[in-house]
């Protein structure tokens, strides 16, 4: 039986209750925050089948580690620094072995779309997809904390622990890149 939706208390109370070892606020953030962990998670790991791992190690993480969250950032600007650190160990401590590619990702469908519209977009978001995948990780990551998550060059400069000159130039070599690939692909 699925329980009502909850309004969220705000930072200070949930980070208190956790704090307090309180599940329903873990709970709470989880149900919250979940799909755009999944898929920054994706994002860095690009298997599927591991992003829930990850994720249940992310989410226990905060629960554990919650007197680590010093309260000089947002909330969620700290959730998201333990989620893209430990996606990164994930990837640099699992065995070697080839990962699942984007393009096998179902699409999206417009129904309204005709069979060639589809197609072609289709098509167009595979190489989306394909080309973003295929980007260093370094670029990959701040491409998607900006463009897919909205976050502000400052607020990926304070996720990454990078300076906000080299948030802005990764960004311009990732679309560069991204726009390179995508005009090899036309």
């Amino acid at each position: 039986m699925a329980r009502p939706s909850q309004a969220l208390p705000d930072e200070q109370q949930i980070v208190a209750r956790l704090r307090d070892g309180d599940p329903e606020a873990l709970r709470l953030v989880v149900e919250q925050y979940q799909q755009r962990i999944f898929a920054l998670i994706y994002g860095i790991v690009r298997d599927r089948h591991e992003v829930e791992d990850v994720a249940q190690e992310v989410f226990l993480k905060v629960f554990t580690r919650i007197h680590a969250f010093d309260g000089r950032s947002r909330f969620y600007t700290w959730l998201y620094r333990v989620a893209a650190n430990a996606a990164k160990d994930h990837v640099k401590h699992r065995s070697r072995r080839p990962s699942v590619p984007l393009s096998e990702e179902a699409p999206i469908s417009d129904g309204n779309a005709g069979p060639r519209a589809q197609a072609v977009s289709l098509e167009r978001r595979r190489a989306v997809r394909e080309a973003i995948a295929a980007l260093p990780t370094r670029y990959r990551e701040v491409l998607t904390l900006r463009e897919l998550e909205g976050f502000s060059y400052a607020e990926i400069a304070e996720i990454l622990k990078l300076s906000i000159g080299t948030v802005e130039s990764r960004i311009h070599r990732a679309r560069a890149r991204l726009r390179q690939r995508l005009e090899h692909h036309a």
